[in-house]
């Protein structure tokens, strides 16, 4: 059996990758953590602890030069950003996520896969005279691990403008989003920090040339403390998220007058009535019998909204995913609007711009 030796900072990496991997299992395995944001959390930490372990691995050199895992080098770092972009996706309960922001968070771990298989098929079959670099040469494995600093930094922005528009969307109770996006807010700050470490690590890099990786042990170290604060905070944070969430469902189901909103809000949602334009007050009232006052009054208990602004929201809702479906491509936004059931161009601006503190347009470019 191969003899590995670490030394001090290499132990420090190794161990905090290694609690990173027990912490996605608790995630997979331990009911009370499980939902599908503390999933992806748990994908974030794990591919992070992976990339980790990789590197450490080529650095104490228990893999040969004729090692398949080190030729190929399987650059787990590409898919950090995207599932942690997944669970803010998930935590904040955002319905849609367009095809086009899937494909680019996603596809360039594959590419960059095939990329370096590419080369060791070239070594193996076409040049056996074909050098692969050591990862912290420059090389293909340096160069490619460079432009993952310009992926993960957009993906952080776009999260950030999410989590922006999560908050405006949610300003009506505000206590409560601020408690669920300030934390979130402070793993992408210190994550841009770490990132520009890294970024500074590979600068010298290349412009260096070193053979060895001691200059990317400030970077591998402060992501091991990531890990931690991640899977700590992150998975207690989600667990509490769905425990207040079915709390005031609880507290919900025992408001006067649920079963009856609930047949009507199933009436107007699932049989999609919000999408007609005539729909009012008075005839969904006068469908279940009940007072136009009451239906009034059971809206606002349940929703905090006024019917109208009950109606309206849905039918926002619908057009966001009309807007970036491409079955939609062709049509203009105010027949988006109609079919939504507003009736007119400007009634559906200013009502998208109320609830999403955006233009139709505005929405359209950001989600492509």
């Amino acid at each position: 059996m191969k003899t590995i030796n670490f030394n001090f900072f290499q132990l420090l990496i190794f161990f905090g990758s290694i609690q990173g991997i027990i912490f996605t299992f608790i995630v997979i395995f331990i009911k009370k953590y499980q939902s599908k944001s503390s999933l992806f959390l748990g994908l974030t930490v794990l591919f992070l602890s992976l990339s980790n372990i990789q590197h450490m691995l080529i650095d104490v050199s228990y893999f040969d030069d004729t090692s398949i895992i080190k030729r190929i080098y399987i650059p787990w770092q590409w898919m950090v950003a995207p599932m942690f972009y997944f669970f803010g996706h998930n935590f904040l309960q955002k319905k849609s996520l367009s095809k086009k922001l899937l494909i680019f968070l996603i596809s360039p771990f594959f590419l960059i896969t095939t990329l370096h298989t590419l080369q060791l098929i070239y070594q193996i079959y076409f040049d056996n005279n074909y050098v692969i670099t050591n990862y912290y040469q420059r090389g293909l494995f340096l160069y490619t691990n460079s432009i993952s600093f310009i992926h993960i930094p957009i993906i952080i922005y776009i999260m950030y403008k999410m989590i922006i528009v999560y908050e405006n969307d949610q300003e009506k109770s505000i206590e409560k989003v601020k408690q669920e996006t300030i934390w979130l807010k402070k793993l992408i700050h210190v994550g841009i920090g770490i990132i520009s470490i890294g970024i500074i690590s590979v600068i010298i890099g290349v412009l260096v040339d070193m053979k060895n990786s001691y200059f990317g042990y400030p970077f591998f170290i402060s992501l091991s403390i990531w890990i931690y604060w991640v899977g700590y905070v992150g998975i207690n944070r989600s667990s509490l998220h769905i425990r207040l969430e079915k709390l005031e469902r609880s507290q919900l189901s025992k408001k006067t007058g649920y079963t009856t909103f609930t047949k009507i809000n199933n009436y107007v949602i699932k049989e999609k009535k919000y999408l007609l334009a005539d729909i009012n007050l008075n005839n969904v009232a006068e469908k279940f019998q009940i007072s136009s006052g009451y239906l009034s009054q059971l809206i606002n208990t349940h929703t905090q909204n006024s019917f109208n602004d009950y109606i309206n929201e849905l039918r926002v809702e619908a057009s966001k995913k009309m807007l970036t479906d491409s079955q939609y491509a062709n049509y203009t936004i105010e027949s988006i609007g109609l079919e939504c059931g507003f009736k007119s161009k400007s009634n559906f601006y200013t009502t998208f711009k109320k609830f999403s503190n955006l233009t139709p347009n505005q929405f359209k470019k950001l989600e492509e």
